[in-house]
């Protein structure tokens, strides 16, 4: 198997992980907080990747959350074809991040830091497997993405008939949690989203070294909360 490959499914994972914790987990639903100096390791990594900032990121999803299903939702396969909700994500997030305040002015050091990085890959291992590399990433951290705003809206159980999506816990490992995507409708601040939640074991990792308190929440969400040592003032539901 191509080197290039093996790291584009790496990256898609690490990015797809960085963005349930951090983006999702932490700063959107503030279920829990993290060490401002792992914060500043995952904003650095998130704004580097993913090409937004964490902050945009979180308001975005808390659109979804607060018009879920409906025209104004971002991104709901019910109102939208599926097909373009699945391969269009990114497309579908440029455009509501218009919708939401910019938190921070943009980071000059993000395009030097990411040129940096993909000089050092094409050093290490040559333009095709970068190239192949890139792809890969793109597809499975894509994938990803547009799966959970896609299966979790059109297809399972609604053990929370009041809340929007489905449950089926067949893919909670592979969607990072969100085969639980009914109850995580219903319960967004908890830090767990069902019984098969893989992101959960990392999580208890983390609190049991001293990186993340699980106990601990966040202000309240209609006020200038703190969350990873970070203010952020984000779109509430």
């Amino acid at each position: 198997m191509p080197i290039g490959v093996i790291l584009g499914f790496a990256s898609a994972l690490l990015t797809a992980l960085v963005t349930e914790i951090y983006a999702h987990r932490c700063l959107a639903h503030h279920a829990f907080r993290v060490r401002p100096a792992v914060a500043s390791v995952l904003d650095t990594y998130f704004r580097v990747v993913v090409g937004t900032d964490p902050e945009s990121w979180a308001a975005v999803h808390r659109l979804h959350h607060r018009y879920s299903d409906t025209p104004l939702d971002p991104h709901s396969p019910r109102l939208r074809r599926p097909a373009t909700v699945l391969l269009g994500s990114a497309y579908l997030f440029a455009k509501a991040k218009l919708r939401v305040p910019a938190d921070r002015p943009k980071a000059r050091w993000v395009l030097p830091l990411r040129g940096v990085v993909v000089f050092v890959y094409l050093v290490a291992f040559g333009p095709l497997q970068v190239l192949i590399m890139f792809v890969v990433h793109l597809v499975g951290y894509l994938g990803i993405m547009g799966m959970v705003n896609t299966v979790g809206h059109l297809y399972g159980s609604k053990p929370h008939p009041h809340a929007a999506g489905y449950d089926a816990a067949w893919l909670a490992i592979p969607l990072l949690g969100h085969g639980y995507h009914n109850s995580h409708h219903a319960h967004p601040a908890a830090a767990r989203t069902g019984r098969l939640d893989p992101i959960w074991p990392i999580l208890r990792a983390g609190a049991a070294v001293g990186l993340i308190d699980l106990g601990s929440r966040a202000a309240p969400l209609d006020t200038h909360a703190t969350c990873c040592g970070a203010f952020t003032s984000l779109v509430h539901p």
